[in-house]
């Protein structure tokens, strides 16, 4: 994109690789960490839309990432993102996720049953042999594109594998199965909360013994869900007739971990062949959208998928043309799946447009932040020097009319001048130091909630009159970041944006990001025909 690249050039930078030491863990099957990198990052689908992937993922690091390093901004830090789409499959333990898996990949690559099976988040993916990773060679290998599962610590990395497998239908999707859901007496944590913070948080607690197997599985698992929900593009949430949304786990991690995933979300109530009676299903299923109704806060429910997954020996349920049903839909979920290279691309083109508003909005706020201490800091300072500047001007007339003072007072108004100009030094210096705890505590004032909120609508004062409810969902990610960034490092600290800066960002905004998703629509054939309808310049029927 050429207003990506000439912003990247004006501002020097440049994306370099990575240069961390790599993994030591040694895959099984004699494949090596740069034959993962090489494979995850390898093409997944037309050079079009390949090139748009990276034309948006080189306007976010190259761009966005130096400012947002400068302002120490809400922004992630800079990461190797794997080429291939990800789909992240939740859902209850005996949901039907590992048998879904092995459908779309066509083999028996998952174990399944009605117990849990499998406590580990598994990765699957295509590729030209048989392999297995585990998880301190794939979170620790930083060409893979998975370092961040560190912060969660090594309980975690001992629950992740990666399973590599040739002859797959399903081609250049990573699937990740995840570990089963139940309901477990251990209180939960924040899904923004890491382990350690989780055990220090507990360890405080008295007369608490306090240990990794403390908290569910070892690891703040609604964070990692949370942080596999953010780099996936499409998330299939299942349920089964046995739990119809009555798990604890499941319904929160909707309220935690996928808050804000809704245009990835997909839910699946799998197995419906199960049943054998209409009153049953009309049970079942009235039961998941009433416990669904509980925790997603809007009147309509999302689209609820009934499906099953065919097995052997099946039986008809509630009739043939129930089950063809059933069969139909779960093909809509296949088709959401195959579609997830596409959807990738939308998705980093609106993490694009999402980042930059962020951080605009950071910076701008930052700013007028900075304009409220430096106001404090130069009442402070000149009155200061006005202090000393005063008595340094009377000491100067004294200096200069010492002949006459000397001889109508005496002697001892030859040096006069110098303890008149010492004392006014010293009188400033006093009030200096006096009211200069008013710059940190103005500073600490304005972390507030009420003062950050003031001067966020002092500068969006139009679009909050406009009702632009979009705009304060934004200023609800940003305000904490911001607080904890002046509370910790103040806002001294904190980077400045210029002119400069805030035209690439609206450059992103206005020409790049328009131009990407245009080129987007172009490339899959989707809405580049239904554009001119909408516009007037075609009939429904494609005449000019």
């Amino acid at each position: 994109v050429t207003g990506c690249v000439s912003s990247s050039l004006a501002m020097g930078k440049k994306t370099e690789p990575a240069t961390t030491p790599r993994g030591t863990g040694t895959p099984r099957g004699g494949a090596t960490n740069s034959t993962y990198a090489n494979m995850l990052r390898s093409p997944a689908s037309g050079t079009v839309v390949k090139t748009l992937e990276q034309d948006a993922d080189e306007c976010y690091q190259s761009v966005l990432l130096p400012i947002n390093e400068r302002m120490m901004g809400p922004l992630p830090q800079s990461e190797i993102i794997t080429s291939r789409p990800m789909v992240l499959l939740l859902g209850n333990h005996s949901s039907g996720k590992s048998s879904f898996v092995n459908f779309l990949v066509g083999a028996e690559v998952q174990k399944s049953g009605v117990a849990p099976t499998d406590d580990c988040f598994t990765l699957i993916t295509s590729g030209p042999d048989d392999t297995d990773q585990d998880g301190p060679a794939l979170v620790g290998d930083p060409d893979l594109g998975f370092m961040g599962l560190r912060n969660f610590g090594n309980a975690l990395i001992s629950h992740v594998q990666l399973k590599v497998r040739k002859n797959l239908g399903l081609k250049n999707v990573i699937l990740v199965d995840s570990p089963g859901m139940i309901d477990c007496p251990a209180v939960s944590a924040p899904a923004h909360m890491s382990t350690s913070d989780m055990l220090k948080q507990g360890s405080s607690r008295q007369g608490t013994r306090v240990s990794d197997s403390s908290f569910d599985r070892g690891y703040n698992f609604m964070a990692v869900t949370r942080w596999f929900a953010e780099h996936s593009d499409v998330i299939l949430l299942f349920f089964d007739p046995d739990k119809p949304g009555t798990t604890g786990e499941t319904l929160e991690c909707l309220t935690k971990a996928l808050s804000g995933m809704e245009h990835k979300l997909n839910i699946c109530f799998n197995k419906c062949d199960q049943f054998c009676k209409m009153h049953d299903f009309a049970r079942a299923f009235g039961a998941l959208c009433w416990n669904l109704s509980k925790v997603i806060p809007r009147k309509d429910l999302p689209p609820i998928y009934t499906m099953c997954v065919p097995v052997a020996n099946q039986g008809e349920g509630l009739g043939k043309e129930a089950l063809a049903d059933l069969h139909g839909t779960r093909q809509e979920v296949v088709n959401k799946v195959n579609a997830a290279q596409e959807r990738r691309v939308d998705n980093m083109i609106s993490r694009l447009d999402d980042s930059t508003r962020v951080l605009q909005m950071y910076s701008w706020v930052c700013t007028a932040v900075r304009r409220q201490v430096s106001r404090v800091w130069w009442q402070v300072h000149l009155k200061a020097l006005l202090c000393s500047a005063s008595l340094a001007g009377i000491a100067g007339g004294v200096y200069f009319s010492r002949g006459a003072l000397v001889e109508r007072f005496g002697e001892r108004w030859q040096f006069m001048h110098l303890p008149i100009l010492f004392g006014g030094q010293t009188l400033g210096a006093i009030y200096y130091g006096m009211s200069y705890p008013k710059i940190a505590q103005r500073s600490k004032e304005l972390a507030t909630d009420e003062n950050l909120t003031r001067l966020f609508e002092d500068n969006y004062r139009m679009e909050i009159a406009e009702g632009d409810e979009f705009l304060l969902s934004i200023w609800n990610r940003v305000m904490p970041r911001l607080q904890l960034a002046m509370r910790t490092v103040g806002i001294g600290a904190i980077g400045h944006v210029g002119r400069r800066d805030n035209d690439y960002m609206n450059r992103i905004l206005n020409e790049d990001v328009p131009r990407l998703r245009r080129q987007f629509a172009r490339a899959i054939g989707d809405s580049a025909s239904v554009t001119p309808i909408l516009q007037g310049t075609l009939d429904s029927y494609g005449n000019p």
